[in-house]
């Protein structure tokens, strides 16, 4: 078995166990075990959550309003910060009185859910106490209400719960993030995506949108500044209104407060699980296809979801497709979740597991190998290799409980034609650069690749004249090429702290920039890692400044039109700033 090459993590010379710069009195090892740990069982780290008293509230705070201390720590536990000042408003009203009082005070507020996220979008790793205001939207703001065939709901309302209430209306959205633990305020903030275009066939018509959920949007509430009253307050912006196309997907640069979204007839899945194709069949050579190749999975199903372990020959394909009636080998489904095992893995991945977070990287090929295999034969025994039942139900089937990975993804947008050759063309340099690593004694991702493909935020999907295009979002048009109307979603996950994986994602990065420069844009997907370097993710400043705004052409008025709704920067993080540019 090839053995680290000696610097890596898990060797005790490393430099990474003296301790962490700018984090005194935290040594390394022990938080990078921490953050293993969580990502292997999946549960919450509980940093502490400390009520305010009088005394400690800073001058002026509105009486009434809630108030205490809490840890915001993001979901692979690389965004930690000390414990910062946090409330949860009860009321619009009472939400405004603090977002008032903040900007007075010159603080800034900082709206969070429930922190299903990678990028530091909301705050800085090792954000101190220094004028910031976590407002937790997911206590109060969930109210949610069906007005004709739209649904009105607020900023925290949790996804799963958003489809549940839709089943019962018998609604339903065509596509969202597979995780159900996201808010709608956060799903809207980056453009976050399902997957799925059309079938061969299917019908595509206005109110009918496969791309991200910020397609789905009719109107919303924002917070913003009202010059004639000197004052924030609630305003409603149409999909039409001009401010709308930097709203829709506004990276944390506002507040949004609410949204109303098109929905469509609740609808039958039926959900088959493969695992033995094999991945150079499915990201064939676009001459080399087959009918089990990704490009003729998407001709029949139109929605499929991949996720192919490091180190491993055969992915796990999902394929959705639209059936009404169940057909008869197909179990019936309940509710959502319906991949338990993932939750509970048996032995020996537990093991693996633990030497992986002791850092013997190098066991990641039979970890990947274990995972499959359980993955496999779970599967079978379960039942759950071809399921049926309500969308709803397998739209959301990642559990909060799951492995909690570092993920690195980016968005190409390219034509339906192309996305066999978009994934073959990503599927031979990553296997390439794997096994280039491989031979140095450096594993640098242990967990999977998740690949989706979606269509483009198409205005003309959106049940509202003149829709105005979601200026930011990842999924964006391209001006000038409608052919290029669907997007691949390339998703690399590895356990964080990981040994060389910002060497390993930031030569990925660079890859698809440039391979794919010729025939198709390429998008960060703003929840992850981007603009990656050697040294950590989100620190290539030469990306922040060419290629990344370059992919959006209304880049520079979106942030001018966030900066009107907020010109006092309330609303500003520190990642948000250095995207805009400012010094």
């Amino acid at each position: 078995m090839t053995k680290p090459d000696p610097g890596t993590p898990g060797d005790p010379r490393h430099p990474r166990h003296a301790g962490r710069p700018g984090r005194p009195g935290l040594p390394e090892v022990p938080r990078r075990s921490l953050l293993a740990g969580v990502a292997a069982s999946g549960l919450p780290v509980l940093l502490g959550v400390t009520p305010a008293t009088a005394a400690e509230r800073p001058a002026g705070y509105p009486t009434d309003a809630s108030l205490y201390r809490e840890v915001f720590r993001n979901w692979d536990g690389v965004v930690v910060s000390s414990a910062l000042w946090t409330c949860a408003p009860r009321t619009r009203a009472e939400l405004l009185a603090v977002v008032n009082w903040a900007y007075g005070a010159g603080w800034t507020v900082r709206p969070r859910g429930f922190r299903h996220s990678w990028a530091p979008l909301t705050v800085a790793d090792g954000a101190t106490d220094q004028q910031v205001l976590l407002v937790d939207t997911t206590q109060c703001l969930t109210a949610t209400r069906m007005e004709g065939d739209a649904v009105r709901t607020e900023a925290g309302t949790r996804m799963d719960t958003l489809f549940a209430f839709l089943h019962q209306q018998r609604r339903s959205l065509l596509a969202a993030p597979a995780p159900g633990d996201v808010s709608v305020g956060g799903v809207l903030a980056v453009g976050a995506h399902g997957t799925g275009i059309p079938a061969k066939g299917e019908a595509h018509a206005p109110g009918r949108s496969f791309g991200t959920m910020s397609n789905q949007v009719l109107e919303l509430r924002a917070i913003a500044w009202n010059p004639a009253t000197g004052r924030y307050d609630e305003q409603t912006f149409s999909r039409s209104a001009p401010e709308a196309g930097a709203l829709l997907a506004h990276l944390g640069r506002a507040f949004v407060t609410e949204v109303l979204l098109q929905t469509v007839p609740d609808y039958n899945l039926r959900c088959q699980s493969y695992t033995d194709i094999r991945s150079t069949e499915l990201f064939a050579d676009p001459s080399k296809v087959t009918s089990r190749s990704l490009t003729s999975l998407l001709d029949k199903a139109g929605r499929v979801g991949v996720i192919w372990y490091t180190f491993t020959q055969y992915p796990w394909v999902q394929v959705w497709t639209p059936t009404p009636n169940r057909p008869l080998l197909s179990r019936p489904t309940t509710g959502p979740y319906n991949f338990g095992f993932a939750d509970n893995l048996p032995s020996p991945v537990p093991q693996l597991m633990g030497q992986l977070i002791a850092g013997m990287y190098w066991v990641a090929p039979a970890f990947g190998g274990a995972v499959l295999g359980t993955t496999a034969s779970a599967l079978t025994m379960a039942l759950a290799r071809d399921l049926w039942g309500p969308a709803k139900n397998f739209i959301n089937f990642v559990k909060p409980t799951t492995l909690r990975v570092s993920a690195g993804s980016q968005a190409v947008v390219c034509r339906r034609a192309d996305v066999q050759r978009v994934v073959h063309e990503f599927a031979e340099s990553f296997s390439a650069r794997l096994s280039a690593y491989q031979s140095r004694g450096q594993f640098p991702v242990n967990s999977c690749v998740e690949i989706r493909v979606t269509g483009v935020d198409d205005p003309a999907d959106v049940a509202t004249p003149g829709a105005r295009v979601a200026e930011l979002s990842p999924a964006r048009p391209v001006d000038g090429r409608p052919e290029l109307d669907t997007v691949v979603w390339l998703d690399i996950l590895t356990m964080p702290g990981t040994a060389h994986e910002f060497d390993f994602f930031a030569e990925n990065e660079q890859f698809i920039r440039t391979n794919y420069a010729s025939y198709a844009v390429v998008r960060p997907e703003w929840s992850k890692r981007w603009a990656t370097t050697p040294a950590g993710a989100w620190t290539d400043d030469a990306a922040m400044r060419g290629p990344i705004p370059a992919a959006f052409p209304q880049w520079d008025a979106a942030w001018a039109t966030l900066d009107r709704l907020d010109p006092h920067h309330v609303f500003a993080s520190e990642l948000t700033t250095r995207l805009r540019g400012a010094s």
